[in-house]
C-alpha cells in the first residue's frame, strides 16, 4: 500500500491545510491537491472537505483514520525495528507536552539527540492534559510529557515529583504564613487552568471538598502567573512553571502539602517502537 498519501492526508488534517501540509513535508500545493484527487477517485468517495476553518476530513475519512494512523505508526516502528538491527537510531517521533516540561525537559533531550542521533526527528505539540490522552489513543501521539493521568487507558511512567504551591501576589495577607491551609482559601478568587487542560490543582480543591472562587480560567500557566502579579486573584501551580517564571510575586507550600507526579504517558509500553523505548530511558535515566 502507498503510505506517502496517507501521510499526505493525516497531515493536511492534522494542520487543517494542504499549504502548510506542503511546508512540513517538502511538496507543493499543487502536488498535493492532485494527489489527493486521485486518491480519491481510487477509493470512490471524497476525503477532505474545505469549510471556513480549512480542510477538514469528510465522515468517510472519519472513518478510516484509526487505521490509517495504526497504518502509519506500523509502518515507522518497522522502519525503527530496521534500523535498530542496522546499529542505527533514526526516525520520527511525536510527543506532547505540558509547557512547563517544554522548558525543563524538552531542550535537554534535543541537544542529546542532535548532538548524538541527528537522523532522530522530533515533533513536540505543547497540549492539554485531555489532548494528551486523546493523541495517545487515537495514535497522532508516540509519547507525552504529562503528570500522572491517574486511572486511564494508557501506561503511564513516573519520573519526578514536582510540588504544588500557592502562588499570591507581592504582600498579600497570607504571605507571613510559612504554609498555606488549603482550608483558608475558600473565600479568596483564583486563576486557574481549565481542568481538560491541567487537572492537577482541582484535584487539590476536590479533595479539600470546595472550589473557589474563580475568576479567570486560562491554558497557560505563564499566563495565570501573570495574572497574579496583577492582582487579579491567586493560583496553584506546579514548582516546575513557577521556576521558569520569576516575577513579582509569592509562594508557599500548601498544607496538606501536595505535588503532581510528572512523567511519561505511552499508549502502550509494551507495543512501543524502538525509537521511542530509548527516547524513554534516556529520560528515565538523564531527567531529575
Amino acid at each position: 500500500m502507498n503510505t506517502q498519501r496517507i501521510k499526505i492526508l493525516l497531515t493536511a488534517i492534522e494542520q487543517g491545510s494542504l499549504t502548510k501540509a506542503g511546508e512540513m513535508l517538502g511538496y507543493t500545493q499543487s502536488y498535493l491537491t492532485q494527489t489527493m484527487k486521485a486518491y480519491e477517485e481510487e477509493i470512490g468517495f471524497p476525503l477532505l472537505v474545505k469549510t471556513n476553518r480549512g480542510v477538514e476530513p469528510t465522515n468517510e475519512a472519519r472513518l478510516l483514520l484509526p487505521s490509517m494512523r495504526q497504518l502509519i505508526s506500523d509502518e515507522e516502528k518497522l522502519n525503527q525495528e530496521m534500523a535498530e538491527i542496522q546499529g542505527l537510531h533514526r526516525g520520527n517521533i511525536r510527543i506532547g507536552s505540558f509547557p512547563s516540561t517544554s522548558v525543563y525537559w524538552v531542550p535537554q533531550i534535543l541537544q542529546y539527540f542532535q548532538g548524538n542521533y541527528p537522523d532522530v526527528v522530533f515533533r513536540i505539540e505543547e497540549l492539554g492534559h485531555e489532548e494528551m490522552l486523546h493523541g495517545l489513543t487515537d495514535g497522532s501521539l508516540d509519547m507525552t510529557l504529562m503528570s500522572d493521568p491517574g486511572k486511564s487507558n494508557i501506561d503511564f511512567i513516573p519520573i519526578l515529583e514536582d510540588p504544588m504551591l500557592l502562588v499570591m501576589p507581592a504582600g498579600h495577607r497570607l504571605a507571613h504564613l510559612e504554609t498555606v491551609p488549603v482550608s483558608k482559601l475558600k473565600k479568596y478568587p483564583f486563576i486557574m487552568t481549565y481542568e481538560s487542560y491541567d487537572r492537577d490543582p482541582h484535584i487539590i480543591f476536590e479533595k479539600a471538598g470546595f472550589m473557589p472562587e474563580v475568576k479567570y480560567f486560562s491554558r497557560d500557566d505563564f499566563a495565570v502567573l501573570s495574572m497574579v502579579q496583577k492582582g487579579l486573584g491567586l493560583a496553584i501551580l506546579p514548582e516546575l512553571t513557577i521556576n521558569e517564571f520569576p516575577g513579582d510575586y509569592e509562594c508557599r507550600p500548601l498544607e496538606p502539602a501536595s505535588h503532581r507526579t510528572m512523567g511519561i504517558g505511552i499508549k502502550s509500553l509494551a507495543d512501543a517502537g524502538p525509537l521511542t523505548r530509548f527516547v524513554i530511558k534516556y529520560i528515565r535515566d538523564n531527567i531529575k
